[in-house]
């Protein structure tokens, strides 16, 4: 039976990725490691990221 586009765990999407951009991920990509994993902690990486930015600028002066 064929699964859909979305599980319990996760969710599969498409991008487009600029040649250039996707060839420092291959570069950069440790030994054993998969674009998608590589892609996805870059993402959690960038969202930590952008919510400690967003909590420092709620902040009270």
């Amino acid at each position: 039976m064929a699964t859909g586009a979305k599980n319990a765990k996760s969710q599969m999407t498409t991008v487009r990725i600029p040649h250039d951009v996707m060839e420092d991920i291959e570069s950069l990509k440790q030994e054993g490691e998969s674009t998608a994993g590589f892609l996805v902690t870059a993402a959690k990486g960038e969202i930590k990221r952008r919510q400690r930015n967003k909590s420092k600028n709620n902040l009270p002066d």
